[in-house]
């Protein structure tokens, strides 16, 4: 990596970025192989003197202090950065030296004007720009940025994107960033990790169209060339849906974490017996959505209603209780326990019964007096589907679009927290240059962020 420059770390979820960064950084011990810094293995050093060399990182969720001032957050760095292990017995504000440092970092990151202000009441964006300047402290050489337009709004993306572009004239970042158009747009060199693994490593232009990097996130259909595309039936005209109210209903919904907005105010709808596609880059909040469905993450506007019944404020067990239930990316299943207790302890009434259950996975009837901890990965999948089936009709899938159109009714897709496309999934499956733009890593179109298809 050069001594300046932008460098980004993307990669579909779970391929590696965090757990690079914090290879990096030494919170967690490397197995093997080696890390070297201005040539110096560090991988055997402390996070600590990593810092001291001159790694700088900031986190996915904000480290500031809320309760002090943005001047306070600045100089609680600069002191350490300058060993002032005893500066707590002196007055800071006698500290020429410091103080001057501190009023530089916040008049490059554009917060001198809210140096008084307690933290707590800075917006999401200003505190993103204060966890730079408190990195940038530490006369950082390299700086690790983990995700640090998360849950910003568009307005802040501009300010903290235009910043990190500055920082890079004079110092090396290392960024890892899911909004695909702005890596494409920012970065000198873009690195693609995939299940572990270094995919491609090149020019943003370069790693835009390299075929592994697109199967990575779109499937393996997309990475092989037109002449040996995996060929798609053509879709079956179904009759109408009667006109009738939908069985979840999400109206102008608004939600995130940590004071950032994730969901900008989405409208999503699903009728009963309906499958809906819920598709979207990483991080563009369809997990999000699907915890405030649940009732986990409570929204900051807008209403969810269920089966006629508003339950924006209930609580998560009361939700379950009505028949939304969610199959965790993790699975989740209680390890001591037997199947067959897993499933008794999620049936409700009016959830599908053990035999039904039985009769769509014929491995859980042979595994049902198996302990969860015994099963196959494939096997707790099938548990944690059963166990949502016992509650509830209405399963919610999030996956690539390769392999959940196929089976889907409608499709909607999610880019940086808003409704991109909503209309059918045979025509987002077929559409191959469209599904390229808006889950790919083919930069969007400004223009086409509001795309809408038959619905």
């Amino acid at each position: 990596m050069s001594r300046t420059g932008l460098h980004s770390l993307i990669g579909p979820n779970g391929a590696g970025k965090t757990t690079l960064f914090n290879l990096l950084t030494g919170i967690v011990p490397a197995d093997g192989g080696s890390i070297l810094f201005e040539s110096q293995p560090i991988e055997n050093l402390a996070p600590h003197r990593r810092a001291r060399m001159g790694l700088a990182r900031s986190f996915q969720i904000l480290s500031v202090f809320p309760n002090l001032s943005t001047f306070e957050n600045v100089r609680i760095a600069v002191q350490a950065a300058e060993r002032q292990w005893f500066g707590f017995w002196r007055d800071a504000y006698d500290n020429e030296t410091a103080n001057t440092r501190v009023w530089s970092l916040l008049d490059a990151v554009g917060l001198a004007d809210r140096a008084a202000d307690q933290c707590a009441s800075l917006s999401h964006g200003e505190k993103r720009l204060l966890e730079i300047a408190v990195s940038l402290a530490t006369d950082a050489k390299l700086l690790l940025l983990d995700e640090p337009l998360a849950g910003l709004a568009e307005s802040d993306r501009k300010v903290v994107g235009a910043l990190i572009q500055k920082l890079a004239t004079s110092h090396a970042v290392f960024l890892i960033e899911h909004d695909i158009d702005r890596v494409l747009a920012m970065s000198d060199r873009i690195t693609v990790l995939h299940q572990g693994r270094l995919i491609a490593d090149g020019k943003p232009a370069e790693v835009a169209r390299n075929p592994e990097v697109i199967a990575a996130y779109l499937g393996q259909a997309h990475g092989t060339s037109a002449a040996i595309r995996v060929h798609r039936a053509p879709a079956v005209e179904t009759a109408p849906r009667p006109s009738i109210a939908p069985l979840l209903q999400l109206e102008s919904v608004r939600a995130g974490y940590g004071g950032g907005t994730v969901l900008q105010g989405i409208d999503l709808m699903v009728h009963a017996s309906e499958v809906i596609a819920l598709l979207g880059r990483n991080g563009v909040g369809k997990t999000t959505a699907l915890r405030t469905i649940t009732g986990t993450l409570p929204p900051g506007a807008g209403r969810v209603i269920f089966d006629g019944r508003e339950v924006t404020r209930l609580r998560p067990d009361a939700i379950n209780r009505l028949g939304i239930s969610l199959v965790p990316e993790g699975r989740r299943v209680f390890p001591n326990l037997t199947v067959q207790e897993n499933l008794k302890l999620a049936w409700r009434p009016g959830g599908a019964t053990q035999d039904e259950i039985c009769d769509l996975f014929p491995r859980v009837r042979e595994r049902m007096r198996s302990r969860a901890e015994n099963l196959s990965g494939g096997e707790r999948q099938m548990v944690s589907i059963a166990r949502a089936l016992m509650v509830v009709s209405l399963v919610i899938v999030d996956h690539h679009a390769e392999s959940v159109l196929a089976m889907a009714d409608r499709a909607y897709v999610l880019v940086n927290g808003r409704v991109a496309y909503t209309g059918s999934a045979a025509d987002l499956a077929a559409n191959t240059p469209l599904q390229e733009r808006l889950l790919g890593v083919a930069p969007v179109p400004v223009q086409e962020l509001a795309v809408e298809g038959a619905a």
